[in-house]
């Protein structure tokens, strides 16, 4: 059994093929974005991230590779930056493992990042979103994504939430988002 958001996020996105540019919208300490760059084989990844230390840890991770560019930039500017279309994207919302969790992801970025992501996702493009309400903004977050993500067109978007409903304390979810 996956008990951890995170493993079952990267047991889904394994099966996905045809991954041509790809978005980590939190590198943190760069696990998901070696994931992405070792299982899918992107033309391209993109992983953007606030926190110089963030970046210091991806880069250790990854190591230089053509196919690799990390932003050092909130995932708000993310139109900025990419003018492609996109094919995956990933958040692992909250604060950098390890550091300092006063530093945390927020409300107003994650959705104005999220409506941009939205705008230049592909056809059958994937969205997955590790929600982790167990702290103050996190639950903020938490909150507003929920709200967010139930009014969009079901007409344009499917929207899964996998959650863990046993899980004691504020367990968190993940939600998987496809443009049809």
């Amino acid at each position: 059994m996956i008990e951890k958001i995170t493993e079952l996020a990267k047991e889904i996105l394994k099966n996905e093929k045809s991954v041509n540019i790809a978005v980590d919208m939190t590198a943190g300490n760069g696990y998901d974005s070696k994931f992405i760059l070792d299982k899918l084989k992107p033309t391209m990844l993109y992983a953007f991230d606030i926190q110089a230390k963030a970046k210091e840890n991806t880069q250790k991770l990854i190591g230089n590779r053509e196919n690799f560019t990390f932003i050092l930039d909130s995932h708000e500017n993310i139109d900025k930056y990419i003018k492609e279309k996109i094919d995956l994207a990933i958040y692992n919302l909250g604060y950098l493992p390890k550091a300092d969790k006063n530093i945390t992801t927020n409300k107003t970025s994650t959705i104005n990042s999220l409506k941009k992501l939205l705008a230049i996702l592909n056809k059958d493009g994937k969205i997955f979103i590790s929600v982790y309400p167990g702290h103050e903004e996190g639950k903020l977050e938490a909150d507003t994504l929920d709200t967010y993500l139930k009014n969009l067109d079901q007409k344009l978007f499917t929207v899964l939430k996998l959650s863990y409903p046993n899980q004691k304390n504020t367990p968190p979810y993940l939600y998987i988002i496809s443009k049809k």
